[in-house]
């Protein structure tokens, strides 16, 4: 996913429109619609800061690709829900560490350790994305 599809990604999550987020940022409507469509391709860095302030987010979310590129149907995670998959992932390895059946640990290192949690926080995360997108009513949803 490019810079403009994350741009309109996050506007629509926010609920704005163009020209709703044109006003925050004191550009034209047509300035945005030229970033979300890719004609603008080099943002300057002032804007992009300004883009962050306006729709709440990290600078990071908006220029770097992420997971979420991955899945952009799928709504984002709130910070709510990030922390209690940290927690979640905590338990997971507490219990392979604690584990008897295993025969023996299956983490021989801190770099298995980091590539096991890196890897079970992707696939917890991707699972409580598709979660909230299959039980979030229609009403609630912001699309």
């Amino acid at each position: 996913m490019n810079i403009g599809h994350r741009i309109k990604s996050l506007r629509k999550y926010q609920g704005l429109t163009q020209k709703e987020l044109a006003e925050k940022v004191h550009k034209s409507p047509q300035v945005i619609s030229n970033w979300e469509r890719g004609y603008t391709p080099n943002i300057t860095n002032e804007d992009i800061v300004n883009l962050a302030t306006a729709l709440n987010v990290k600078v990071s979310d908006i220029v770097s690709s992420s997971n979420d590129d991955t899945h952009p149907d799928l709504p984002p995670l709130t910070p709510r829900d990030e922390r209690n998959i940290a927690k979640e992932i905590e338990k997971i390895l507490d219990g392979l560490d604690n584990s008897a059946a295993l025969g023996g640990s299956i983490i021989t290192d801190d770099e298995d350790l980091e590539l096991l949690k890196s890897s079970l926080t992707q696939a917890v995360t991707l699972a409580k994305r598709v979660a909230k997108q299959k039980f979030t009513p229609k009403k609630y949803r912001k699309e």
